[in-house]
This record gives C-alpha cells, sequence and structure tokens, in this order.
C-alpha cells in the first residue's frame, strides 16, 4: 500500500511539472529563459523552445512562437510572429529573427518597428546592430493608423534606408520621398530627424504659408538650434512675393535663478519708404538667496507702423523696464527705472514722458496702543521729457519726493454693524523745471480721513447663501489742494471697482478734495449647485461740485452718475460680466457686457461696449461688438470665427475664420482674415495662412485622442 501510495505522488508531481512552462537560464549568456516546453540536444548545446517562448536580457524582451538557441555559437533563432521590446520607447514585431544571445546584434525579416508607440516603420528586414543602431532596408515611416480597412496612410516617408540610433534618438534617411496618399510630394536625397522621444533637438520646424495684401505670399521655414541643455534659439526667414525678407529670431537662456528671452526680427522692406526695420524685444529676471528679485523687459521698435505693416501687433506703445524688488510679509521695497515710447503717428513722443524712475518703500504695522493697521509708504521718483520747449509744459520734467501714513481700524458692533475709522496723510514736494508756469519747490500736505459703516445681512438655506452688505462711507479732505504738475491722473475710470476708494485719481498727483459720501451696497449669492452672483451699486454724494472731475468721467456734480458691476456664474460653464454707468436720470452712458460660456464640443465668448461721449451731449462716442466661437465638428475638425462690428459706422471692423484638422499623424491649420479698418496708420488688409504639421517627429500628440498606440499593433 504505501508503496502504491508513493508511485502514486510521484506521477501527480511529475504531471504538474509538465504543465508548468519550462525555465532555463543560458549559460553561455547572461539572459533568462520561459517557454512552455524546452528541450535540449547535441550535448545540451542546442536549446529548443516552444509555445510562449520569452527571453530577456537588460531589459529587452523577445517573445517568440518557436526559438532555438545555438550555445556554441552564441546565437538565437526565432519564428514568429515575434517582438523585441524595450519598454514603451522600441517595439520590433517581425516574422522572423537571427539575434545573437544578448539581443544587441542580427537580422529580423518582414519587420515593423514603433517607436514611443508614437511611430511606426516598416521594412523589408531589420538590422540591428551594438545595440545601438537598427538599419531598415526598403522602408517606409509614418505615424498614421494603417488598418485593412484604410491600408495606406494619410503621409509616409519611404526610403532606400534608414537608421534609426537609440542613443542619440535620431533619424536618419536615404533617398527618402514624402508620399501624401501614396502621391510622391517632395524628394530628399538625405534627411535626418529626431525620434518621437526627443523632446528639443536642432532641424527645420514646420513651414508656413500665408498670403496678405500688402506683401503678397508668405513663406517661412523655421530653423531650431539647441544651444546645450538651458539654451536655444529659433530663427526664422521669411520671404514675401513683394520682394520684402524678413529674418525673425526668438532666444531663450534658463538659469538655476533666472531666465532670459531675447527676440527680434530684421525685415528688408520693398512696400515700406523706410527700408531696414525691424524690433528688439528682451526680458529676464533673476532671484537672488537673500529675497530680492530683478526684472528686465527692453523694447524697441524701428518706426511706429512696422507691427501694423507685418500683423505683428496692434500695440500703440512701447514699455521698457528694469526693476529690483523685495516683498516680505510686512514690507515692500522696490527700484525701477520705466521707458515709453508711443507708436501713435498723432502723438508728438518729444511731449510726453518718455523715462521715469521711481523708488518705494512699504511697511505694515500691528500697533498694540493705537489698534488696527498702520502703513508707511515712501516714494521718490521723476519723470523726463525729450523737449526742452518751455511752452505749457510741453517740456516739463519732475521730480517728486512723497511720503504718507494711512491707518484703519474696525469696530464690530451690535447687530453685526462693522464700524472703521480711516485716516491717511500725504506730504509730497516737487521739483519742476522747464515748466515757469510752476514755483520751485512745491511743498503739500494732504489729510485726508472717513468713517465706513457696513452691514452685513445674511441669509443662509439648504440651497445658497447670500449676502447683502449696505456700505456708507463719509470721506473729507480738503476743498484746495495745492496744485502739481498732473502726470499720472490725467485720465479718471469711474467704475464700481473705485466706488469705495477715498481716492478716485489714478496716481497720486491730484487728491479727490472736499467732503463726500460714497453710498452703495454689495450683494453676493453661493450655491450648492454653483450657480453664483456677485454685484455692486452706489453713487457719490457731494454739498458742493468742486470742479476736479469732466462730465464725461460721471463724477462731476454734487451728485454722481450710479455705478454697477454684476457677475454671474452658471453651473453650466457660463460666465457673465456686466458693468455700466447711468447718469442721474438713469440714462445709460457707459456700458461693457461680456459673456463667457463654454461646453466640451463649443464654446463662446463676445461682449459689448458702448460710452458716450459726454454727459452734456448726447452722442456714443464708440460702441463695438464682437464675438469668438470655437466649435468642434466631428472628432477632428475644429472652427472658429472671430467678428468686431464698429456700431458708430455701422460697418465691420474686422472678422476671421480658421479650421484645424487634427488625427494622429497630421494637423493642419487654416486662416483667412480680414481687417476693414483703413486710415493714415493702417491699411486695410486680407490675410490667408496654412500650415501643415507631420505629428511623431520630435513630439508626442497633445491629446490623448489621436494616441493610437502603436505598439499594441
Amino acid at each position: 500500500m504505501v508503496g502504491r501510495l508513493l508511485a502514486s505522488l510521484w506521477l501527480a508531481l511529475a504531471i504538474i511539472v509538465t504543465a508548468l512552462p519550462a525555465v532555463a537560464q543560458l549559460k553561455t549568456a547572461p539572459a533568462a529563459l520561459t517557454a512552455d516546453r524546452i528541450t535540449y540536444t547535441s550535448g545540451y548545446q542546442i536549446l529548443r523552445a516552444t509555445g510562449n517562448v520569452v527571453i530577456s536580457y537588460q531589459g529587452l524582451i523577445l517573445t517568440a512562437t518557436e526559438l532555438t538557441y545555438d550555445g556554441q555559437n552564441q546565437t538565437i533563432t526565432a519564428s514568429g510572429p515575434l517582438r523585441l521590446a524595450n519598454g514603451d520607447t522600441l517595439t520590433i514585431v517581425a516574422d522572423f529573427a537571427e539575434l545573437s544571445a544578448d539581443l544587441q546584434n542580427g537580422v529580423l525579416r518582414g519587420a515593423r518597428m514603433v517607436l514611443n508607440r508614437q511611430m511606426q516603420l516598416s521594412a523589408v528586414e531589420i538590422r540591428r546592430s551594438k545595440g545601438r543602431y537598427n538599419l531598415l532596408s526598403q522602408a517606409a515611416a509614418s505615424s498614421c493608423s494603417v488598418t485593412l480597412a484604410k491600408p495606406t496612410p494619410i503621409w509616409q516617408i519611404r526610403a532606400r534606408r534608414i537608421v534609426h540610433d537609440e542613443q542619440q534618438h535620431q533619424l536618419y534617411f536615404e533617398n527618402a520621398r514624402l508620399q501624401i496618399l501614396n502621391v510622391p510630394i517632395a524628394f530628399v536625397p538625405r534627411l535626418r530627424v529626431p525620434d518621437p522621444s526627443v523632446k528639443r533637438a536642432s532641424g527645420f520646424l514646420v513651414p508656413g504659408l500665408s498670403n496678405s495684401t500688402l506683401y503678397g505670399a508668405k513663406l517661412s521655414a523655421p530653423y531650431f538650434l539647441t544651444l546645450g541643455d538651458y539654451a536655444d534659439v529659433k530663427l526664422t526667414p521669411f520671404l514675401f512675393s513683394s520682394g520684402t525678407a524678413t529674418l525673425q529670431f526668438d532666444f531663450r537662456q534658463r538659469f538655476a535663478n533666472g531666465a532670459l528671452d531675447i527676440s527680434g526680427a530684421y525685415t528688408s522692406d520693398s512696400v515700406s519708404t523706410r527700408r531696414n526695420r525691424g524690433y528688439l524685444f528682451g526680458t529676464g529676471n533673476l532671484r537672488f538667496s537673500n529675497g530680492f528679485k530683478a526684472d528686465i523687459d527692453l523694447q524697441f521698435v524701428s518706426d511706429g507702423r512696422y507691427f501694423l505693416d507685418h500683423g505683428l501687433s496692434e500695440r500703440e506703445r512701447l514699455e521698457s523696464y528694469v526693476r529690483i524688488d523685495k516683498t516680505k510679509r510686512h514690507s515692500y521695497f522696490g527700484a525701477e527705472i520705466r521707458g515709453f515710447r508711443s507708436l501713435r503717428a498723432a502723438i508728438d513722443g518729444d511731449v510726453i514722458p518718455f523715462l521715469l524712475n521711481e523708488f518705494t518703500y512699504q511697511r505694515r504695522f500691528s500697533p498694540s496702543g493705537l489698534g488696527g493697521q498702520l502703513g508707511f509708504n515712501l516714494t521718490a521718483g521723476g519723470l523726463v521729457r525729450a523737449s526742452a520747449t518751455d511752452i505749457l509744459g510741453r517740456g516739463r520734467d519732475v521730480t517728486r519726493l512723497s511720503a504718507s501714513v494711512d491707518w484703519r481700524r474696525n469696530w464690530f458692533l451690535a447687530g453685526g454693524l462693522v464700524f472703521s475709522t480711516i485716516a491717511e496723510l500725504h506730504a509730497d514736494r516737487y521739483q519742476v523745471s522747464q515748466d515757469s508756469t510752476y514755483p520751485i519747490p512745491i511743498n503739500r500736505l494732504t489729510p485726508i480721513t472717513a468713517l465706513e459703516l457696513r452691514l452685513p445681512l445674511a441669509k443662509s438655506t439648504e440651497k445658497a447663501t447670500q449676502v447683502l452688505e449696505p456700505v456708507l462711507q463719509l470721506v473729507w479732505s480738503p476743498k484746495t489742494i495745492i496744485a502739481v504738475p498732473n502726470d499720472d491722473s490725467v485720465l479718471v475710470d469711474y467704475e464700481a471697482t473705485n466706488l469705495f476708494s477715498l481716492n478716485r485719481f489714478a496716481g497720486a498727483d491730484i487728491y479727490e478734495a472736499g467732503f463726500r459720501a460714497n453710498i452703495g451696497f454689495n450683494y453676493s449669492r453661493r450655491s450648492a449647485s454653483n450657480w453664483n452672483i456677485d454685484a455692486t451699486f452706489g453713487r457719490i454724494i457731494r454739498p458742493a461740485d468742486l470742479g476736479q472731475f469732466t462730465p464725461a468721467s460721471g463724477l462731476a456734480g454734487s451728485l454722481s452718475s450710479y455705478v454697477g458691476a454684476a457677475q454671474i456664474s452658471l453651473p453650466s460653464k457660463l460666465k457673465l460680466v456686466q458693468r455700466s454707468v447711468f447718469n442721474r436720470g438713469f440714462g445709460l452712458t457707459k456700458n461693457e457686457t461680456s459673456l463667457v460660456y463654454h461646453h466640451k464640443k463649443f464654446d463662446i465668448s463676445s461682449s459689448y461696449l458702448w460710452l458716450v461721449a459726454g454727459a452734456a451731449a448726447n452722442t456714443v462716442d464708440r460702441a463695438e461688438w464682437s464675438v469668438k466661437t470655437g466649435i468642434d465638428i466631428g472628432s477632428k475638425w475644429r472652427g472658429t470665427t472671430t467678428w468686431r462690428y464698429d456700431l458708430v459706422s455701422s460697418s465691420a471692423s474686422d472678422a476671421g475664420v480658421a479650421f484645424s484638422y487634427r488625427n494622429e499623424c497630421i494637423k493642419i491649420d487654416l486662416s483667412l482674415s480680414r481687417s476693414f479698418v483703413s486710415s493714415s496708420n493702417i491699411d486695410a488688409s486680407t490675410d490667408f495662412g496654412v500650415q501643415v504639421t507631420l505629428e511623431g517627429f520630435g513630439s508626442r500628440s497633445s491629446s490623448d485622442t489621436f494616441d493610437h498606440k502603436c505598439s499594441d499593433l
């Protein structure tokens, strides 16, 4: 009985071992092999494996149906379908392979190679050399999906030979031709491109083609040059059918504690009366270990029309600055030099300030005896004009030293009433030159005091929380404030954001004078469904008008205009922003409306602007309506439109339409825009552009929608 039991156990064990996959360690090569069945012949020199064969060596994995290992010659012969993979970086699928035992050298026939699951290359055979080079004969490369239903890719590059360098991540093509739907488009004897794993590599980028009515057809051929791991430059030559030529450059440098970016262009212009034109922009920043940071932004252009003529920008002025500052929890220090240049032909650049320098120090305190928050501010600066004319301040230069102290304290009273006291004291000293209408020097001391009452009224339910807060500010400052040159407060923008401000002038050259009451309310609604509202409404009341404001500002008179603002956000990703100014009879004098709606497949933004020239003259000074839309057309097309309409002239200002097609291997951008405005500074023009990008070279698709995962094929 015991003998029979032992025999049965040995038989069961033999059956189990036979059913398990065989495992062998290749003695002559540091590789591991598993298979359903492994046999040895010729004195253990020949190993044959069949069924689910897997061999691995230093990250390389070879799977095959059948495999023969020759221990004497250190070679592997495998039949397929077989796959040689190195993670997601490299995958080779073939019918037959003869490889060295370490999988570094050999030949694979009837093979396809997939790089980074993004680009596939097919060849009659692939020769591996030194574990670094893959040489593909009679090969084709494409990132397009190929199926039985669509056997022809949208684009492919066919070549007599393709060499893939795994170490340098480069693809080399010999006698290459680009084919679109099997139609030859271009022939290149030799071509080098980065493989999909490369993020930065020197070489030509996607060329561009566009057309404008002013300069004609435009062809661009950008070249990207890496300058180490932390710097690069892009050079883009533009050739126009009108004979104009431009060379544009973009340089980037990154440091451990900062960055530097320089861009510019030189144009030999055949259309403009000025032959040599161009611009130069530079930005940089540095961060220091002691908390200081330095920033620089320099902007130069040859002439004011250059950006408009070449469709680069609609900016009306340039600003350059050099700044160093340091921000701490309770203090701030900053020093800055800023330069200006107007690009508008109607403005004389000699009579506007072209240079401004300013030093600022701010400090916040929490005095224990006084309570509240105490602030100190010290500012020193000056501005310079190029003109030396002493007429109406056309050449006026100004130096200013200002010091101010401000204090605010809140008291929380019964019934939820919040009572606040506010006080400010400003001391200014002006030194004026080249303007005989002002004495030298000018000393000014301006006190401002205010009392503020707020009564937050809240209501909460399961659906929403609402807060209504009436606000009353009583503000006093002297009726008569010593006049100084006004350079930073020429324009006054009266809106809801400064309804409860002590001074509605933008700068420090003018302070709001006299007694006034700022009256209004704030309202907010927050709901669990993200149905939210924020609103502000109010006006300003004065005992008498001191003549500081123009009627068009909405602040003139003893009773100001009403100002209101509201923002509504809906859970459907809809946002509406409304800002308005109403005169005393609730006539609309200023209106800004913007609407934004985002959907998964569709988005739209629209804005409406309406301004009255003045309260006395009931004429519209500016009114325009703009719309921008975007819609996904199917899964691969997207269309966008832009439109701006001038309601004063009852004509369109500009319009544009663009279409973009994108799949896993190609991106096509088409655009058409028209500027209808024609003046002494801007000419009406029409621009058309087209750009085609072949995905897969040196980049991955920015959208996972088109990641077809070639390695899964």
